[in-house]
């Protein structure tokens, strides 16, 4: 049980080091999270100076034998008030930014908070009903090599067993933000209105280059963004026409190919047609940036940034949109052989 004692002082210390240096380093953070929760500006402003330094002091209370018990007890009240805190935001409704561990891990107020604060009262009541363990020094002096090393491994293989934890619950939660953010830009007619400023964009190209939508309109020329996909029929049959434009009319449009999928597995169909200005997105990100949901599409941007058409779909529209490209900006004429 004193070795028990022990180690929930050690985790409870833990704790609460790491979140008062992190809100030590974020000041302005820790202020807003404790007007978010209800306290007045006046308050909040030197309670943001006041809270991470009595966690540091209960962490270093916890790790002193003489004060282990004290610690215990003010970690115990801290806890409580936070459960507090969160208990009275969720009953209005509110879940703000618990700013809990500062900008190291913030989330909102929830659920998860408030167990995670009970677990640890818990923890900070059993040594201080119980009394703390023994001095860290002592028992580490009573332990032999082996024993410290299977303490050690056991403590690494806990924190491994959190990160993941908190990992998994993380990617989980930006997993359900992206498929309702796609859900609600479903909603929306395809395209950006004409008019509004186009999204700027950073890919690599086929050869890893990182190339941007300010470089690309940096030519001084109407920018067709053709969108394709690697495993996409039509958007392969559609290689050698591109290669064809862009080599015939590159002086007057930049055709731009965004593709998906490993950098390898677009290489190698773009040389051997002949495609230059190949970029490829991870997903679909630049896609969903222009409302974009098929493959191939293509759109136009203005020589000078802004959305200058909708996006069309198959082969004879994207050529159509060129065309008619070409007809409002080329300074001389063209003709039908040219595409």
């Amino acid at each position: 049980m004193e070795t028990l004692a022990l180690a929930v002082q050690v985790a409870l210390a833990a704790v609460f080091a790491t979140a008062g240096v992190a809100k030590l380093r974020d000041r302005p953070g820790s202020r807003q999270a404790l007007t978010d929760f209800g306290l007045p500006a006046r308050v909040a402003a030197p309670g943001a100076l006041a809270l991470p330094l009595a966690e540091l002091a209960t962490a270093a209370a916890l790790l002193v034998a003489p004060l282990a018990r004290w610690g215990a007890v003010a970690a115990l009240a801290l806890l409580l008030a936070f459960v507090a805190a969160i208990v009275r935001a969720l009953a209005h409704g509110r879940a703000p930014d618990c700013h809990c561990f500062g900008q190291v891990h913030s989330a909102p107020a929830g659920r998860a908070t408030l167990w995670r604060n009970a677990l640890l009262a818990f923890g900070a009541a059993f040594v201080a009903v119980r009394g703390p363990g023994p001095a860290l020094d002592d028992w580490l002096a009573a332990r032999t090599a082996a024993e410290l090393a299977a303490t050690a491994a056991g403590i690494a293989a806990v924190v491994l067993a959190g990160a993941t934890a908190m990992l998994w619950r993380e990617n989980r939660r930006l997993g359900r933000d992206l498929e309702a953010a796609r859900a609600a830009s479903a909603l929306l007619p395809p395209g950006l209105p004409i008019g509004t400023r186009a999204p700027a964009f950073s890919l690599p190209d086929v050869r890893g280059a990182t190339r941007t939508l300010d470089e690309l309109l940096s030519r001084g020329r109407p920018l067709a963004l053709v969108f394709a996909d690697p495993y996409c029929g039509p958007c392969q049959r559609m290689l050698p026409d591109l290669g064809r434009w862009q080599a015939a009319l590159g002086d007057r449009i930049t055709i731009v190919v965004i593709s998906t999928g490993p950098l390898v597995e677009n290489r190698a169909p773009a040389e051997e047609h002949g495609v230059a200005d190949v970029l490829v997105q991870e997903d679909s990100e630049v896609m969903d940036l222009f409302r974009v949901r098929m493959t191939p599409s293509a759109l136009v941007v203005s020589a000078d940034g802004y959305v200058a058409s909708g996006p069309v779909a198959a082969e004879f529209e994207i050529e159509e949109l060129i065309r008619l490209t070409l007809e409002r900006h080329a300074n001389a004429p063209w003709s039908d052989a040219t595409l």
